[in-house]
């Protein structure tokens, strides 16, 4: 009994010492159309420091270029298709894996990240 209590008392603690990144989708919206835009909308919150966040996207700059504004919640950060192709969409994902993002909000509903990017940035 006292294992399992420590094992239990160890998980909550891992799950409730981790951070929590905030990251929401602006563009979700009723005439949003993923197939059509090249640039996505993001806020991110203080976590983030614009080092990491310009930092991580300079390693992406085939693929997409990111800008980056300072707003009173966090950051406001916006992706901008290199090339409209399906690598470029797709390499999105590895930018929020490299800041271990793990959840995107859109419209108050948490998307992990590959169901996110094959539901607002992937074409098909």
């Amino acid at each position: 009994m006292k294992k399992f209590l420590g094992l239990a008392t160890g998980l909550l603690l891992t799950v409730f010492t981790m951070a929590h990144h905030g990251v929401a989708f602006n563009d979700a919206s009723s005439d949003y159309d993923k197939a059509a835009t090249t640039e996505f909308n993001f806020t991110m919150d203080s976590n983030f420091s614009l080092d990491d966040i310009n930092s991580t996207a300079a390693f992406y700059t085939d693929y997409f270029t990111v800008t980056t504004a300072e707003n009173g919640e966090g950051h406001t950060v916006t992706f901008t298709l290199a090339q409209d192709d399906e690598m470029s969409r797709r390499v999105i994902t590895r930018f929020f894996v490299s800041l271990e993002v793990t959840e995107i909000d859109v419209n108050g509903e948490h998307m992990e990240v590959n169901h996110f990017v094959m539901t607002y940035i992937m074409k098909g």
